[in-house]
C-alpha cells in the first residue's frame, strides 16, 4: 500500500521548504533537478492546483530524485532556521518586518535568476 501525500500536504509543505533551505536549493534548481515544472514546485508548495493522483506522482518524484525513504516528507523534519532573533541588546523578535520579508523575497528572485546561468 503506497502513502496518499495529497493527505498530508501541509506538512510535505513546511518539511519541502525545510529541506530546500538545509539543502541550499531554490525552487528554480528543484525543478531543473527533479524534472518538475517551476509552476508545479509552487502548486507543490501552495498545496493547491493539483489533483490526488499528479501532488502524488510529483513527490514521489522529489523523492526518488533525492533518494529519500517514501515518507520522508510526512515525518516531523528540524529545522536549522531559528524561529527567534537574539541582538546584542538581548532582545527576541518572533517576526521580520514586511520591509525585510519583501527585501529577502527579491534576494530569492535574484538568487533564482542567478541560478539559470549556472550549470
Amino acid at each position: 500500500m503506497s502513502l496518499n501525500f495529497f493527505d498530508h500536504r501541509e506538512t510535505i509543505t513546511k518539511n519541502l521548504l525545510t529541506f530546500l533551505r538545509e539543502k541550499g536549493h531554490s525552487k528554480l534548481s528543484l525543478s531543473k533537478l527533479s524534472d518538475i515544472t517551476r509552476p508545479t514546485i509552487d502548486l507543490i508548495i501552495k498545496g493547491e492546483g493539483l489533483n490526488s493522483e499528479q501532488y502524488n506522482k510529483q513527490i514521489q518524484k522529489i523523492n526518488k530524485t533525492f533518494d529519500l525513504p517514501v515518507n520522508y516528507f510526512i515525518t516531523p523534519l528540524i529545522s536549522i532556521t531559528p524561529t527567534k532573533c537574539t541582538y546584542s541588546d538581548h532582545v527576541a523578535v518572533s517576526e521580520r518586518s514586511s520591509e525585510v520579508k519583501e527585501l529577502l523575497d527579491g534576494l530569492n528572485s535574484v538568487l533564482e535568476i542567478y541560478s539559470l546561468y549556472l550549470k
